[in-house]
């Protein structure tokens, strides 16, 4: 039979899973730090530049502000559809229902004609390739 250690008796499992408490936890200031082996005079200094500028008592970051959210919009998701007559591959490459929309081709001469017909401007008109 195993023997127990005189060193834990009279204490409870308890007592054994307490953390430490936590060090400095009323002082939020900056400890003056000596570095060794610098001289009087630099020492002196370093000594002074800490002194003359403790951290802030408070040391959480200030949170910014927010946007203000839009709400969320009131809708059943399992409700029945509003487009009942609209195949569900509608967008999509394959499968009935529309396909993908694809942006307007525009020939260059056209646009850059109607930006001279909106404004005027002759440097325009000389862009334009007749031919």
């Amino acid at each position: 039979m195993a023997t127990r250690s005189s060193s834990n008796k009279g204490t409870d499992r308890r007592a054994l899973n307490v953390p430490p408490p936590a060090r400095n936890t009323q002082d939020n200031t900056q400890a003056v730090r000596r570095i060794p082996g610098m001289e009087y005079g630099e020492q002196k200094e370093l000594v002074e530049q800490q002194q003359a500028a403790p951290l802030p008592k408070a040391g959480v970051p200030q949170a910014q502000p927010q946007r203000p959210r839009r709400p969320m919009p009131n809708i059943d998701v399992f409700g029945s559809t509003q487009r009942p007559s609209e195949p569900v591959t509608a967008g999509l490459p394959f499968g009935p229902g529309a396909g993908p929309m694809q942006p307007p081709e525009q020939n260059v001469n056209d646009l850059i004609y109607q930006m001279y017909a909106m404004t005027g401007d002759i440097a325009l008109l000389q862009l334009v390739d007749f031919d």
